[in-house]
């Protein structure tokens, strides 16, 4: 009884390895037959949510919206090929520089530009402190962020030491 148990115990199992592997292979073909890559799926659905974001607060058209999702898409791609070469300039984020910061507030300038031309005048006069404000939380994740590696590249420092000594250097950040 033990063994048809254990039988019956171990097919179930291999059977469920089986359907999850099979899963995953479907979705690679898929991928492959689509010719679909994770970077350019997320970087669509970003531009499409933005868009749809920007259709309900603002009114938008349906070619306002279409042109927004374009704009957003081309300014996503030009962000992603400067991480590219920041990436590979220095293997990490420490080669950014002034000019990379230049770059980036390009991008942006860019992008502000072809909002302007896209919206109305009124469309724009709201959109803008929408911009600003989602930039904002943007700077200040991305600082929390770095705030965070720092504390931990701090955790790692103080491990051999007693509490005192920890807080001490904690308190420098």
């Amino acid at each position: 009884m033990k063994q048809i148990s254990l039988l019956l115990i171990v097919a179930l199992i291999s059977l469920g390895s089986f359907a999850q592997g099979n899963k995953k292979d479907k979705m690679e073909k898929h991928s492959k037959t689509h010719n679909m890559s994770k970077e350019h799926i997320d970087s669509e659905a970003h531009a499409m949510m933005y868009a749809d974001k920007m259709t309900t607060r603002l009114n938008l058209s349906l070619e306002q919206k279409e042109e927004i999702r374009e704009a957003q898409m081309k300014r996503l791609e030009r962000q992603k090929e400067m991480m590219a070469a920041m990436m590979s300039e220095g293997g990490n984020m420490g080669s950014y520089n002034e000019e990379k910061k230049q770059e980036k507030m390009k991008i942006q300038s860019d992008f502000q530009d072809e909002m302007r031309e896209i919206l109305s005048p009124e469309q724009y006069q709201d959109w803008e402190p929408m911009h600003k404000r989602e930039m904002k939380m943007q700077r200040d994740k991305m600082k929390n962020k770095d705030l965070y590696k720092a504390k931990g590249k701090n955790k790692e420092k103080n491990k051999g030491k007693d509490k005192d000594e920890y807080e001490k250097d904690s308190d420098d950040y």
